[in-house]
């Protein structure tokens, strides 16, 4: 028989808004965490949940299960503590133009990724990485002719990941790097290659396909 945690406000009201930040329902955090909808509400009710249920629900947001093991008053505390990541809705990138927009002017890049099991689409995904590499140069110094022949080369390989069940997602922010006393604004470049089945996929106000990640908002 599965141990319950006892009761927990400030779990629950942790777990709320870490899921709200994703711009999950709880039904997408349910299917992500592997878990009952009705499991994931009874946690947000009072944080009531087995240590199997926790785990899980820690894994699906991506945060220390430590931090949901807390007394109520130390959950709360953190309540105050000022945000150091916020949820970005990266759009889905259906061209080598989409790609080439968020890569040009970029001063740092990340990239971010679901796992993949297939080797066909891990090769799909080393692709798009190594044209990156070589055409981030190229798309800098290209002419108006030369740079649609590399966003060209860059759909080829879009295409690609597509067809081993991946979408590609991207997004390009100001955000605040901060060396010694100095704090100075730089371009960063997100990339997001995701299952096209992935259930954190949504559908925004505009109709466009997008996928929530909680981003940092000061580079290193």
């Amino acid at each position: 028989m599965e141990e319950f945690m006892a009761k927990n406000i400030g779990r629950a009201k942790f777990v709320k808004q870490a899921r709200l930040e994703r711009a999950w329902s709880q039904t997408q955090l349910a299917e992500v965490a592997g878990v009952n909808p009705r499991t994931v509400q009874r946690v947000e009710k009072d944080g009531s949940a087995s240590f199997d249920t926790i785990m899980a629900i820690a894994t699906a947001l991506e945060i220390d299960v430590i931090e949901l093991n807390q007394s109520s008053n130390q959950i709360n505390s953190k309540e105050t503590t000022p945000p150091q990541k916020k949820v970005h809705f990266l759009p889905r990138l259906l061209s080598g133009k989409n790609l080439s927009d968020v890569v040009i002017g970029a001063d740092k890049f990340q990239l971010e990724h679901d796992e993949a099991q297939d080797s066909r689409a891990i090769g799909a995904m080393k692709g798009i990485l190594e044209l990156l590499k070589q055409d981030i140069v190229r798309l800098y110094d290209a002419d108006p002719v030369a740079r649609l022949q590399v966003e060209s080369e860059m759909s080829q390989e879009i295409r690609g990941l597509e067809s081993y069940g991946f979408y590609l997602f991207g997004i390009k922010r100001t955000i605040p790097k901060i060396v010694g006393r100095k704090k100075n604004k730089i371009a960063m470049c997100t990339l997001y290659m995701s299952h096209a089945k992935s259930p954190k996929i949504i559908i925004d106000k505009k109709l466009k396909m997008v996928i929530p990640a909680v981003l940092t908002e000061i580079a290193k």
